[in-house]
């Protein structure tokens, strides 16, 4: 194998790595922004269990298209709460995974 050829596969494999983590850190922030709403919208220890996983897995399914963002939205705009409170608490979840993520692995 030519430098080049490692050079290659180093790059790929950090590349691949690098994807990973993007992928833990916004499952672990959309698993805690659905963790918030289910607490905001009172739910019972099962229930919120569904719930996360319910949110997380049509996060997992199609994540640009921020259907899981909306749903939470759409559930806590009943209990009067605005999108722009679950906008800054996605940002703090977000903050918070990173460090979880990133810590973990240092």
């Amino acid at each position: 194998m030519t430098t080049f050829d490692e050079r290659e596969n180093a790059f790929e494999a950090e590349f691949a790595h690098q994807e990973e983590l993007r992928f833990k850190i916004r499952e672990r922030a959309v698993g805690l922004l659905a963790i918030w709403a289910a607490e905001r919208l009172n739910k019972s220890a099962a229930a919120s269990e569904a719930y996360v996983r319910d949110i997380v897995a049509a996060d997992v399914d199609d994540p640009s298209s921020g259907v899981a963002f909306e749903r939470i939205v759409t559930d806590l705009q009943a209990r009067g709460i605005s999108e722009q409170e679950v906008r800054e608490a996605r940002q703090r979840f977000l903050a918070q995974a990173v460090q979880s993520i990133r810590g973990s692995i240092s």
